[in-house]
């Protein structure tokens, strides 16, 4: 061992004196045991990409909670509706204008005696211009129960109730202090005739927690569905973005030359022309053609898209034509710079096509940029949305947006401010949030740009 060291020592030194001085012995080039090993072991796991950025994500306290509120409004949107019983297209005709947790007359009427029964079917309470019950067979279920009867007269201003067992009819006139004073027993029975029509019953009154419009329809209810619609149209507005942006930025960067220098003319001739101006064109020019087109198509394709309306179908038009552009030259800075890196040197000597090297190599490696671009895209494609919709270029009757919602409170807002502020604050809310969030990820994506 000391001929060896001073053989393939590289320094004119004493092997003796540094064997000497080391204390070494035959003992210490014995193979290490397992206790060794494990003492010596990596501390920590290596950490990927994707969870560091989490790590950094999450030490953002702002981003963080604006994330939660951000969440708290998809609760809000998607499964408060299922907890109201009030529908956003209904117009209940005895609660026109109703100030927040305000009951009408016949409301208060029908909630004094909420107490007294199991639970009650009330026509005055339901949607429509019409809400009388015709001569037919009903039925409702109740704690699994079921209850069908028969009317043979129509039923109007009336209120079916259940009580200890026992169906019966109280006229609201027959209401007074929260005390029934007469009704009409009901006969009934637990087998359901063909068809009977199912009646929803409530144990009690439900509040317009923020009131009513001029039609009655329950402003909550419709700020619900006006959320869900625009965060919706946000994130499809986002994808088409995403899509048309990637793929033109990355074939224009990889490609280079004359193909390069052409496209990212037509990119700059589109941020020439005035956004604003443009897209209340494409609004006007395009919402009749297409409603044409959906009520004389009777493709399965069409009706899908009749459904969400040509104002929706003509926001994601516009969006796939002019807001890809900022997504495009994004993606070609990163192209450009990802090109000349030997990975793609490889690939190209090994004879991968171009379409291959940038699904496989160039558009993974952008995907921070990615992310990001598409997050912070989506409070953009909200708030134009709720533009256009303010202007009356959205959404159509009787679907709501935030939008419609505050184009169609502005007529009364000295009188019933509530109907603007409610959904003005949601839309803040939902865009001020998504902005935060993104930054959030621009920071932890890509550190370098945090200031």
């Amino acid at each position: 061992m000391k001929q060896a060291f001073a053989k393939f020592s590289p320094f004119q030194v004493d092997p003796e004196k540094v064997w000497a001085d080391y204390e070494l012995n035959y003992s210490d080039f014995e193979p290490a045991t397992d206790a060794e090993k494990e003492s010596v072991s990596e501390v920590r796991q290596s950490v990927s990409y994707w969870r560091d950025a989490a790590r950094r994500f999450r030490k953002n306290t702002v981003s963080m909670v604006a994330l939660f509120v951000f969440l708290a409004i998809l609760v809000f949107a998607f499964l408060g509706p299922l907890l109201i019983p009030y529908d956003y297209a209904n117009q209940y005709r005895s609660s026109q204008k109703l100030g927040p947790f305000e009951y009408s007359k016949q409301e208060a009427l029908i909630k004094s005696i909420e107490g007294e029964v199991d639970c009650m079917f009330a026509t005055a309470l339901q949607p429509g211009s019409v809400t009388a019950l015709d001569p037919g067979d009903y039925y409702f279920k109740y704690k699994g129960d079921t209850y069908s009867f028969s009317l043979d007269a129509k039923l109007a201003d009336s209120v079916i109730v259940l009580k200890d067992g026992d169906l019966s009819i109280v006229k609201q006139s027959d209401i007074s202090n929260g005390q029934i004073k007469k009704s009409t027993p009901l006969e009934y029975t637990s087998e359901v005739p063909d068809g009977a029509k199912q009646l929803k019953v409530e144990s009690k009154v439900f509040p317009h927690v923020v009131g009513t419009d001029s039609q009655g329809r329950d402003i909550l209810a419709r700020t619900m569905y006006g959320a869900r619609v625009s965060i919706i149209i946000g994130i499809v507005a986002a994808l088409i973005v995403l899509i048309i942006g990637s793929i033109y930025g990355a074939i224009s960067g990889l490609c280079g030359g004359t193909v390069d220098f052409v496209m990212m003319r037509i990119v700059e001739l589109i941020y020439s022309v005035p956004e604003v101006l443009i897209v209340l064109l494409l609004q006007v020019v395009l919402k009749d053609p297409l409603q044409a087109w959906f009520d004389s198509s009777n493709s399965w394709f069409a009706n899908a898209l009749s459904t969400l309306g040509a104002g929706i179908v003509s926001i994601f038009i516009t969006f796939g034509l002019l807001y890809w552009v900022t997504l495009a030259r994004i993606v070609r800075g990163q192209v450009l710079m990802l090109k000349k890196q030997e990975f793609v040197t490889a690939a190209t000597a090994l004879g991968a096509s171009n379409g291959r090297i940038i699904r496989r190599h160039l558009l993974p490696n952008c995907v921070g940029q990615l992310v990001i671009t598409t997050c912070l895209q989506i409070p953009a494609a909200i708030f134009l949305e709720s533009f256009l919709s303010f202007l009356g270029l959205g959404v159509s009757a009787p679907m709501a947006s935030l939008g419609s919602l505050c184009s169609d409170a502005l007529g009364t807002l000295t009188l019933y401010p509530y109907r603007l502020l409610f959904p003005g604050a949601i839309l803040t809310i939902i865009v001020l949030s998504l902005n935060l969030v993104g930054d959030g990820l621009r920071d932890a994506l890509d550190p370098r740009l945090k200031k």
